[in-house]
């Protein structure tokens, strides 16, 4: 039996794995099934911030959609102590209510995540109209009265005006309209709050505004956030602890301040020397830069020149079946290589020990004080 997750950690994520399913190819014809995640385990602590960050196509959002319950998943989670209910096909409407309670997202597009038909308060009130009688219960929204009462207050949290509460999305800048969702996300007061790519689709400006916004947000309720971006000098502004996803797998993992200062994984390394001011030269790292496929670097002033890194493009698998003939063949054998480090086919530095099945590494160091600053690695070499 299961234990139950400790009080001080908001999220669980247990050995979760995700295939996506595939329309073959002309030397592989049929379905086939693509890994996207790989055996992926993390924990987020009440009331901190965790950042998760890789490039385009590592498998950050899919890990954001199966803790939402949004597509299946292999393996556990936890919110708040209790499992998510979506893998379970005998749920109640009361444990996917109670669940949605806990967590709540804040998506890339704002102006796709809001109805244009509908006024701001409208929107706003729906999760209080879905969850009336729990709050009805509680003694926390009892009417109508209560629930415009809580969309004011919940804007001006977003440093939003009361008087949004009549205007439509279409009325709204990107800014304001991102911070419409953020208020949505904070309606009920949710203990965890997913935010995948919150602000990539606002200018340099208006993102680090919002940044901003979290901190002072964070300082006025009590949550914690699982934010996910491909910016690295964002989330090292942001975040408490820091995971870095490539392939499907998390090759490193630590405190922010640790990762970034002394990075162990060869990826970490060559994506923290594409950012201008932060980590080490891609010759220090024995890396060649420009193999990093670096996009371009952008600045924010009010989140401490918040920059860009990663690919934009989709990383390809680490090999491809022997025999064209067999799909299965195909399939079992990018599985093997895909249990070795990911990075592996890309790391100047690798051996054959790094095509093997590589644990995290708790390679964590206590500082003078006596606290211990995380730091896990996938590396043999570490």
């Amino acid at each position: 039996m299961e234990q139950s997750v400790k009080a001080a950690d908001i999220l669980e994520v247990r050995h979760v794995t995700n295939y996506y399913a595939g329309t073959g190819t002309s030397l592989l014809p049929g379905r086939h099934r693509h890994r996207v995640l790989n055996d992926v385990s993390l924990t987020i602590h009440n009331d901190e911030f965790f950042g998760l960050v890789g490039e385009s196509g590592s498998g950050k959002s899919t890990l954001a959609n199966c803790i939402l319950g949004l597509i299946p998943y292999e393996g556990e989670i936890f919110v708040a102590g209790k499992p998510s209910p979506y893998n379970n096909k005998h749920r109640t409407r009361e444990q996917v209510l109670e669940y949605t309670r806990n967590v709540q997202a804040i998506f890339q597009d704002p102006l796709s995540a809001l109805d244009p038909g509908k006024t701001i308060s409208f929107t706003l009130q729906e999760p209080l109209k879905a969850h009336r009688r729990y709050l009805a219960e509680k003694g926390i929204i009892r009417n109508r009265e209560d629930r415009e009462k809580r969309v004011r207050e919940v804007l001006s949290l977003c440093d939003l005006d009361p008087s949004y509460a009549d205007r439509r999305p279409g009325g709204l800048s990107g800014g304001q309209r991102q911070r419409v969702c953020i208020a949505a996300s904070l309606m009920l007061s949710p203990p965890l709050i997913l935010a995948d790519e919150a602000i990539s689709a606002l200018d340099v400006s208006v993102g680090s505004q919002i940044l901003n916004l979290f901190r002072d947000i964070d300082e006025k309720a009590d949550f914690a956030m699982l934010f996910i971006s491909h910016n690295l000098n964002v989330v090292y502004y942001l975040c408490d602890r820091i995971a870095v996803l490539f392939n499907g797998q998390i090759v490193e993992q630590g405190d922010s301040e640790q990762l970034y200062s002394d990075p162990k994984h060869p990826y970490t390394q060559l994506l923290l020397s594409a950012v201008p001011g932060l980590g080490k030269s891609g010759t220090e790292n024995g890396q060649d830069t420009g193999a990093a496929n670096a996009g371009e670097t952008k600045t924010s002033g009010g989140a401490e020149n918040a920059g860009k890194a990663g690919t934009e493009g989709k990383t390809e698998g680490p090999g491809k079946a022997e025999d064209p003939r067999s799909a299965e063949a195909g399939e079992a054998q990018a599985d093997a290589e895909e249990d070795g480090c990911p990075y592996a086919a890309r790391c100047p530095k690798a051996t054959a020990a790094c095509r093997e099945k590589i644990p995290l590494k708790d390679i964590s160091v206590r500082q003078a004080d006596g606290t211990v600053k995380e730091h896990l690695v996938r590396c043999v070499l570490a």
